[in-house]
């Protein structure tokens, strides 16, 4: 009788350490990567779970990425205060993180970037181009993705993305 009790005591833990240590099997992929910042700490977008995360792919070298920072810049000013992060996602492995740095500065970023040099992400979402705009739900899912963004994108990316943060 008493085996039987440890054995049942033990089988529950066992069984609780394994559900609490192992990840969720209907995760969303985004969920389950791992980015540093400009400060080498590391970031998993599970952190951002229950937000709206919309990410700005660029590059230094990219003429078109320069001209679309200042589009996700008002987006982030016009989500200020709502349940959204942006992020800008440097993909370059060939450069300093100062030098990252001082590209975001040149381009008006002031949206924080993670760095992609091992196309972690980029291999994940299958980027095909920068610069690259990917808006996902509050759950994790893709809700759109386009390359290339101006000005003229700005007024239909709002209303979207005002769209889903209301959406349940």
């Amino acid at each position: 009788m008493m085996f039987r009790r440890k054995f049942a005591i033990g089988f529950l833990l066992f069984s609780f350490l394994q559900t609490v240590s192992c990840s969720r099997p209907n995760e969303a992929p985004l969920y389950q990567i791992h980015l540093n910042d400009w400060e080498g700490n590391s970031h998993s977008f599970s952190e951002y779970r229950g937000q709206v995360l919309i990410l700005d792919f660029w590059a230094s070298w990219c003429e078109p990425c320069k001209k679309a920072v200042p589009v996700v810049e008002a987006l982030r000013k016009d989500l200020t205060g709502k349940n959204a992060k942006v992020f800008g996602i440097n993909t370059e492995n060939d450069l300093t993180v100062p030098e990252i740095k001082q590209a975001a500065k040149d381009f008006g970023m002031e949206y924080p970037s993670f760095l992609d040099p091992e196309w972690k992400l980029v291999q994940l979402l299958k980027i095909e181009g920068q610069p690259a705009l990917f808006v996902f739900s509050a759950s994790g899912k893709r809700l759109h993705s386009q390359y290339g963004i101006s000005e003229k994108d700005l007024p239909v990316l709002q209303g979207r993305i005002r769209n889903w943060l209301e959406a349940p």
